[in-house]
């Protein structure tokens, strides 16, 4: 399911469908789940922390915005409840001398925290997505959002396929410099 789509989700559950909340759920649960995992420590942990993410995430829906950014938000949600997690969870191991656990905790915490880069990337790739006149951002939604082919591009533009390539490589290499614009502003 693209962006797009779940927002329209969203926005029925901002309205007060508790039903769409639930086919939300449904739609994100396996990916907030894997990116949950590269995190933990142990099943439970996910279980607990997604648990609470799903909770937090409907206590907090009025406030999203529709960006299409809700799996990227709701993940922020998670990664922020996998932090606390696992902070507590390394204060009680570090506590009892378990030295090998604590290693494990330590090493999930750096994952967690390198993750909030991650996701402070996407959403500088996100602004520099914006400021790509429309016929750019229309080419990158259907090549790296619908997944289409360099071919079909090309067709709904009315151009061979090699603009489309070399078209969406210069899209690209402007994406790459705003970043580096962004990056050291």
């Amino acid at each position: 399911m693209n962006p797009q789509e779940l927002d329209q989700i969203v926005q029925k559950v901002q309205q007060g469908d508790r039903d769409a909340f639930a086919e939300l759920v449904f739609l994100i649960r396996h990916d907030l789940r894997l990116f949950l995992s590269s995190f933990a420590g142990s099943i439970d942990m996910i279980d607990d922390v997604l648990q609470n993410a799903l909770v937090t995430c409907y206590e907090n829906i009025a406030k999203y915005e529709l960006r299409g950014t809700f799996l990227a938000w709701v993940k922020g949600i998670a990664r922020n409840l996998m932090l606390k997690e696992l902070h507590a969870r390394s204060r009680v191991v570090n506590s009892e001398e378990a030295f090998l656990e604590h290693v494990v905790m330590k090493a999930a915490l750096d994952a967690a925290q390198g993750a909030g880069r991650e996701e402070e990337t996407m959403e500088r790739l996100r602004e520099c997505l914006e400021k790509l006149p429309d016929p750019a951002k229309e080419m990158i939604r259907d090549r790296y959002y619908n997944r289409l082919p360099v071919q079909e591009i090309a067709r709904r533009h009315g151009k061979t396929a090699t603009w489309a390539a070399v078209t969406l490589f210069r899209i690209r290499e402007t994406l790459r410099e705003y970043m580096e614009q962004e990056r050291t502003a």
